[in-house]
């Protein structure tokens, strides 16, 4: 069988299996294959049974190692752990043979039992799981070895560490400060980060122990203190962007020895009058070292467009650079990305830019405009340091010093600053009626709901109606412009029933016009902005004045699609409003122009009878002067004239139509006028 020779070396084959397995290159394994090749080949002789030989040796030898290797891959991956409470500890040998051979030890366990005549029970399993996996071979030692080193270095997958981490996360730092507060006497300041779930992002969060017997704690004890912390913040976010997404740029890998004692300082960015940074030298800099001067650089120049210390939205900026930076801030075509991830040409092509710069006499970079929540943030800092130091000035001794902390620091016990700005809480109450259709964009941007929007603002125009605070009892009570709440109310979260039937008052309220639709499609903002924050919830980043309930929401996928239904039947009756209005408009329109004919028709036949009744009397009158008669005939077929015009003019005026109209051409008798019989004469 050509399974046989395997059996026969498997001696020398495991004997090389750890070298194959790490082999760094495809030339050192080849090397090792052949060593294999030429033990075997001298074992081969020596034997005295004749066992065969595959026709190519080395050949068989690759194909073994190489299905050894695949088994062990998928054998680790259907055995690897999904609960993250598994990985609290670091893992032994012993904990992962239980789980990557469980099938092998209860085939070993059953087997003994049957030997020994013992009844099954649990109780004898461990001890012949240990029997086991004191016999273990040495392909599966090595693929256990393998798996416990993979297994303690990456953790549980990220999908267990996402849901491990939103339910425990902060319970577990404020266990473990308490605990070493308790046990050791120590206090402690942590910086936290971990992955998000969008691409390119992560949360950083602060926690700090609960001082005793000082009056704040630790991060807002001071002006100074405060700007370490949102420094501390903002570089060990960048750092944990490194960690987390790295950016596999190999020139990284050269600069690593930066920061010893002998390694070169990378110098002080200095700024000019105006703020602005001017260009420092970059001799003997690491690639690193540059990337932190671009950044300095850089900061100088956002700060003085936003006016305080905010960092520099890199993402923002490299979606549309040129809405940030003037034109000569960069050379043309240049990607502006965060530092950390620019290459050395990128930098060299940057950094000579920026020479020729220096050289003109021009600033080396000028932002045109900042990110709106970084100006006003530095609005309301400013704000706030004024009314801190009036009310310092009014009362030494005041009480409310903490609200002297920067915006980025909350009261609760963990700080938490994120990497995007956090959603704005405003209620309906605090809208003013100009401001509703704006404030409704901003609850969702969802295509449909969008349209909905679009649909009433049309219906209100075509209506000429304007948006009213009419309270409705057939909704829900905070579907109304009164609503004062950041949230809704605590049984929308907590019955599915409930939530159940205010989707229903929504969906088949009776909508009569703009000013009843309005309520109804805030309704369904709120809806779509509370779904969001529960599906995006965690507990680590959970702000101060978030509900308790909001973790346990009933708020789920098959609500939403439930949702985006009721959008639709609710933009149908808005579009029914519409087009019933359009007809209504086309059929007035139309009334008013069959009016504007039929008054035609009739001036031309008043005018034809009075032609006739005419010529009648001519012809028994006697014999007048031909210049009166045609005079008196012409006066009045006027007279006739001007009383269907003016009756025409009349009907015109009280019509509301808005299109414009013809006058109706009045028109005279197409027939020829008979002359009168003293006029043949």
């Amino acid at each position: 069988m050509s399974s046989e020779w395997t059996t026969t070396f498997k001696s020398i084959l495991d004997l090389h299996h750890k070298d194959v397995i790490y082999a760094k290159s495809k030339s050192a394994q080849r090397l090792v294959v052949k060593k294999v090749r030429k033990a075997i080949l001298a074992a081969y002789e020596e034997q005295e049974e004749d066992v065969p030989l595959p026709t190519s040796l080395t050949k068989g030898i690759k194909q073994y190692y190489i299905q050894d290797k695949e088994e062990a891959d998928e054998r680790e991956a259907a055995s690897r752990p999904r609960e993250a409470s598994f990985y609290k500890k670091t893992l032994s040998e012993w904990d992962v043979a239980q789980k990557l051979f469980k099938q092998e030890i209860d085939q070993y366990d059953k087997s003994e039992q049957q030997r020994k005549g013992l009844e099954r029970s649990i109780k004898y399993r461990t001890g012949h799981a240990r029997q086991w996996f004191d016999n273990m071979t040495f392909s599966q030692e090595e693929q256990v070895k393998l798996a416990m080193k993979k297994w303690n270095k990456e953790g549980a997958p990220e999908e267990s560490q996402a849901s491990y981490r939103k339910n425990n996360l902060k319970k577990t730092l404020e266990d473990f400060s308490m605990q070493i507060q308790r046990t050791m006497g120590c206090r402690v300041v942590m910086l936290v980060s971990h992955k998000k779930k969008a691409s390119q992002t992560l949360s950083v969060s602060l926690h700090e122990s609960e001082p005793q017997n000082a009056k704040k704690r630790f991060s807002i004890s001071s002006s100074g203190i405060k700007e370490w912390t949102s420094t501390g913040f903002e570089s060990f976010a960048e750092w944990s962007k490194t960690e987390f997404y790295p950016s596999g740029d190999e020139d990284h890998a050269g600069s690593d020895n930066e920061d010893d004692e002998n390694g070169p300082v990378i110098p002080e960015v200095i700024l000019d009058d105006d703020g602005y940074a001017k260009l420092p030298t970059r001799d003997g800099i690491g690639l690193k070292g540059q990337h932190e001067l671009i950044r300095n650089i850089f900061h100088a120049s956002y700060k003085v467009c936003t006016g305080g210390s905010r960092p520099v939205p890199w993402g923002t900026i490299t979606a549309n650079s040129s809405n940030y930076l003037e034109p000569d801030s960069v050379p043309t075509g240049f990607v502006v990305k965060d530092p950390s991830h620019m290459k050395t040409e990128e930098v060299n092509c940057l950094w000579n830019h920026w020479e020729r710069q220096s050289a003109a006499g021009q600033k080396l970079v000028r932002f045109i405009k900042a990110k709106d929540s970084d100006v006003r943030a530095n609005i309301h800092n400013e704000e706030r340091k004024r009314k801190s130091k009036e009310k310092r000035v009014r009362r030494l001794e005041s009480d409310e010093e903490d609200q002297d902390q920067p915006d980025s620091l909350n009261d609760s016990n963990s700080t938490e600053r994120r990497v995007q700005p956090a959603e704005a809480e405003t209620t309906p109450d605090d809208v003013s009626i100009n401001d509703r259709y704006t404030f409704l964009e901003s609850l969702c941007k969802h295509d449909n709901y969008l349209e909905l929007i679009d649909a009433i603002r049309d219906l209100a125009i075509l209506a000429n109606q304007k948006p009213s605070s009419e309270q409705h009892a057939d909704l829900p009570t905070w579907a109304d412009w009164s609503w004062g709440g950041s949230y809704l109310p605590e049984d929308v979260h907590t019955s599915y029933d409930v939530l159940k039937a205010s989707l229903n008052k929504l969906r088949t309220f009776v909508i009569s016009g703009a000013p009843s639709a309005m309520p109804v499609v805030l309704g369904i903002g709120l809806l779509y902005r509370e779904s969001k924050r529960v599906i995006e919830f965690e507990e680590d980043e959970a702000a101060s004045n978030t509900p308790s309930y909001l973790p346990g929401s009933v708020f789920d996928l098959q609500f939403l699609v439930a949702l985006d239904h009721t959008v639709q039947e609710v933009l149908s009756k808005i579009v029914e409003h519409i087009e019933r209005l359009t007809k209504e408009a086309l059929d007035e329109d139309d009334d008013i122009q069959d009016e504007g004919e039929v008054g035609n028709k009739e001036t031309e036949i008043e005018v034809d009878q009075q032609e006739q009744d005419w010529e009648q009397e001519q012809e028994q009158e006697p014999e007048p002067e031909q210049d009166q008669d045609q005079d008196q005939d012409q006066e009045e077929v006027d007279e006739v004239v001007q009383k269907g015009t003016k009756r025409r003019k009349s009907q015109a005026s009280t019509s509301k139509s808005k299109k414009p109209r013809m006058e109706p051409e009045v028109r005279r008798s197409s027939r020829a006028r008979q002359p009168s019989k003293r006029a043949q004469m």
